[in-house]
C-alpha cells in the first residue's frame, strides 16, 4: 500500500523537476532503483542535475559522499504529528555522515531525518526543510570559504546541547532562516552571514552578522560586530535598543507542547509578543518572515497523505487516496 502511494507521489513529482529522478528505498519487495542514497549518487546514470527521491522507510539507507550536483528529496519528519503529511509515516532517514564535497556545488537537500552530521567542504549548498537529531555536529562547514550557504526550515534538535551549527573558519554569505535550533551556533570572526527568524534553545557566539527578528529562550548570546534588530530574548541576550525586546515570558509566546506536535508548539499563540514584532511588521520566529517554517518539513511537491485499498488483490480493486502540494 504505501509502495503505492509513494508511486503515484513519483509519477507527480516527475512532472514538476527537469532531470530523471531516481528512487532509494531499502524495504525488501521494493521496486526502487536503489536501496542506499550512496549507490543511487554513484551510479553512472546519475548525472548532474538529477533528483534522488528518498522515501520513507524503517530500512536504513546509509549515508552520503556527495560529488555530482543533486537534488535529494526525503518524505519528511513528525509524519504521525501532524495532519495531512504522508500516508507512509516513515520519516527518510539518513543514518551516517553526510559530505558535501567539490562537485557537489548547487546541490539541495531536503525533507530528511539526520543522525549523524553534515560535513561541508564546499558551498552553494541549500539544506532546507530536515530534522536534525544527534548529539554531535549538525552541519560543520569543515573549510574555509564555505561560501553561499543556505539553511532554511530545519529542526535542529541536539541531544547534548554541542555544535548545532558550526562556521569556525572564513565563510560568507550564509543564511541561516526559519529554523528551530536547539544546540551552540559557532562562527569564526571570519565569518559574515544573515540569522533571521530563528528560534534558538541555547548559546550563540557570532561574527560579522546581522541578526533579526529571532526568539532566543534560553541561552546567552555573544555578538562581535553585529547588526541585531527586532529580535526577543527571556534574558536581556538582545537588550531592549533596536526594536529588540529582553525579559520575554516565553510561556506568553508560543501555544506550547500540550496538544501540539513538535514543531507545531512553537506556534505564536493569540496575543503573543512576537506577532509583528519583527522587522517591517513581521512575526518574530520561525513561522514568520520570508521563508515561514513548514510542518514537519515536507518538501515543496504533492504528498500522498490519504490512502485506502484491499488487503487482498480483486478483480475490481476500489483505491482511495488524497493527495496535496506543499509550497
Amino acid at each position: 500500500m504505501f509502495l503505492f502511494a509513494s508511486v503515484i507521489a513519483l509519477a507527480v513529482i516527475s512532472t514538476q523537476v527537469y532531470a530523471t529522478v531516481w528512487r532509494v528505498n531499502a524495504a525488501p519487495g521494493s521496486s526502487a532503483h536503489y536501496t542506499t542514497l550512496q549507490a543511487a549518487h554513484d551510479a553512472s546514470s546519475t548525472v548532474n542535475g538529477d533528483t534522488i527521491y528518498l522515501e520513507g522507510s524503517p530500512f536504513s539507507s546509509g549515508g552520503l559522499t556527495c560529488t555530482k550536483v543533486l537534488t535529494i528529496i526525503g518524505a519528511g519528519y513528525f509524519l504521525d504529528q501532524n495532519p495531512q503529511t504522508q500516508a507512509n509515516p516513515n520519516p527518510s532517514k539518513i543514518d551516517n555522515y553526510t559530505y558535501f564535497q567539490s562537485g557537489s556545488e548547487g546541490s539541495k537537500i531536503m525533507g530528511c531525518h539526520f543522525t549523524y552530521p553534515l560535513y561541508l567542504y564546499v558551498g552553494n549548498i541549500t539544506i532546507e526543510r530536515n530534522y536534525f537529531y544527534t548529539g554531535q555536529y549538525m552541519v560543520y562547514a569543515y573549510y574555509a570559504n564555505v561560501n553561499n550557504v543556505r539553511i532554511i526550515n530545519n529542526y535542529f534538535d541536539n541531544v547534548y546541547y554541542y555544535h548545532t551549527l558550526y562556521f569556525p573558519n572564513a565563510c560568507s554569505n550564509i543564511l541561516i532562516s526559519n529554523n528551530y535550533i536547539k544546540g551552540y551556533i559557532t562562527t569564526g570572526v571570519n565569518f559574515s552571514g544573515f540569522i533571521t527568524n530563528n528560534i534558538l534553545s541555547s548559546s550563540a557566539t557570532v561574527y560579522n552578522a546581522t541578526l533579526t527578528n529571532n526568539i532566543m529562550t534560553d541561552g546567552y548570546l555573544t555578538a562581535s560586530n553585529c547588526n541585531i534588530t527586532y529580535n526577543i530574548g527571556n534574558n536581556t541576550q538582545f537588550g531592549n535598543q533596536n526594536g529588540n525586546q529582553q525579559n520575554v515570558n516565553m510561556t506568553n509566546v508560543f501555544v506550547g507542547a500540550t496538544g501540539n506536535s513538535t514543531d507545531g508548539q512553537w506556534q505564536l499563540k493569540a496575543g503573543s509578543t512576537a506577532i509583528g514584532a519583527g522587522e517591517g511588521g513581521v512575526d518574530c520566529g520561525m513561522y514568520g518572515g520570508a521563508y515561514p517554517y513548514r510542518l514537519s518539513g515536507l518538501p515543496p511537491i504533492p504528498a500522498v497523505y490519504y490512502f485506502n485499498a484491499p488487503s487482498l488483490p480483486t478483480n475490481n480493486i476500489q483505491v482511495s487516496l488524497k493527495a496535496k502540494s506543499h509550497n
